[in-house]
């Protein structure tokens, strides 16, 4: 039913893959190991617990299904992501904030990296790892010595800064996607604000990309220096006042959009922060609400200094796609409902909730759906496997069960969109 799943190489995975995902597509109830057993229909429950206990190459396998079908202009995209447990066996369990419920929850995290087609406006997770928090096994107190610089330590150039926590984590990661897949015409990574600091652009342009982050509303800026040097002395890099956010030159100004209710100004400069390694391409947004008078500010940044603010802010909201990825795994694919404790499992069972988004998508786009729904999807899989459950009652089948126009008359009686398929 899904011919797109025959791109994969493996001959090993990609029988137990199809039999796996289009049990998903047609289960109801929670996406567990034993549900997939249930309603796959072909492979025993040991079965399937053999296939998350493999090597499955999941970076190859998302590449190969989406690589064909991408649009020139590309971009990548990464987050963070908790997902709740409840038990204390699960491997990598611990405290890890939520946005969801605003709080620190009990769950594990992962960090996904997608590639997101602009054209489309669509998120294609490529490769997701789960995060784990390491504790220093060394309890005792760090003795501090006297306060101030200490004697005899010389200046470090800011962009040879060693990477800790997250942003080694993503440096390291990012050279590895970068290294295994080829892909063309990549040249910006998209992140949140934790990003929005030097370990974060060093993480980023050590890999030969470009970063859009964000910085906070309240950030001190430098105009670059464009007076006479000293002839001794070291080069000035930036002026000595730092830039009145609320009171921008509007020589900077690029854009003004007003409606009844809000007034917006959009700002554009190239300036420097002093704990930012480089010159950053600044967008600034101020938001004025005319009944209230109230302003808003948000602070976009690019490393790339040519870059336009229009592609900055398109590619920066643009980041949010990732998020609906996330959100159609945990509501639809069993990234919430998961029991698996043991760590290979978890990682496989991430990768695959996260793939059925790509695969959903292109069922939908190859079968020219006039929208895309998960639950038409689901709804029409449900539908199929009914039906062929009927029609093995009878040794004279009246349709040929083969001939998938019939069987869509028949199934899409339960889609929202019923011209779809």
């Amino acid at each position: 039913m899904i011919t797109q799943l025959n791109k994969i190489k493996d001959n090993k995975i990609r029988p137990k893959l199809k039999a796996i995902i289009e049990a998903i597509l047609s289960m109801r109830g929670r996406v567990t190991m034993l549900n997939i057993a249930r309603w796959n229909g072909k492979y025993s429950y040991r079965t399937i617990e053999r296939f998350f206990d493999m090597k499955i190459d999941w970076l190859g396998i998302k590449w190969d299904l989406i690589k064909d079908i991408l649009n020139e202009e590309i971009i990548m995209v990464a987050d963070e992501s908790t997902i709740t447990k409840a038990g204390k066996k699960t491997f990598g369990v611990g405290k890890y904030y939520s946005g969801l419920f605003s709080r620190a929850v009990n769950g594990i995290q992962i960090i996904t990296f997608s590639i997101v087609d602009v054209k489309r406006r669509r998120s294609f997770p490529i490769f997701t790892r789960q995060l784990q928090k390491y504790r220093n096994k060394n309890n005792s107190k760090i003795k501090h010595g006297k306060a101030g610089r200490p004697a005899g330590s010389k200046n470090k150039n800011s962009k040879d800064i060693q990477l800790t926590g997250l942003f080694r984590v993503i440096f390291f990661y990012l050279s590895f996607i970068l290294k295994r897949i080829k892909i063309p015409k990549l040249k910006y990574l998209v992140y949140d604000g934790a990003l929005g600091n030097n370990q974060g652009v060093q993480a980023i342009i050590r890999n030969g990309l470009h970063l859009i982050s964000k910085l906070k509303s309240n950030s001190a800026l430098y105009l670059p220096y464009e007076g006479k040097q000293n002839s001794r002395g070291a080069r000035r890099i930036y002026e000595k006042d730092k830039i009145d956010l609320d009171n921008i030159d509007k020589k900077y100004l690029k854009e003004t959009i007003e409606d009844e209710k809000t007034k917006k100004e959009i700002y554009q400069f190239n300036a420097h922060n002093k704990k930012i390694h480089g010159l950053l391409n600044i967008v600034v947004t101020i938001t004025t609400n005319l009944k209230k008078g109230r302003k808003s500010r948000k602070i976009i940044f690019s490393t790339d200094t040519q870059q336009s603010h229009e592609k900055i802010l398109e590619y920066y909201s643009l980041r949010f796609q990732i998020e609906f990825s996330f959100r159609d795994a945990k509501q639809f694919f069993g990234l919430e409902d998961f029991m698996n404790i043991k760590k290979i499992r978890i990682h496989n069972f991430a990768n695959l909730s996260l793939f059925m988004n790509n695969v959903t998508y292109l069922y939908s786009e190859n079968n020219h759906f006039t929208k895309y729904s998960v639950n038409d999807i689901k709804s029409l899989f449900l539908g199929k496997r009914y039906l062929l459950e009927v029609l093995k009652l009878k040794p004279e089948i009246p349709i040929d069960i083969f001939n998938l126009d019939v069987i869509n008359k028949v199934t899409d009686f339960s889609m929202i969109h019923r011209d779809s398929a």
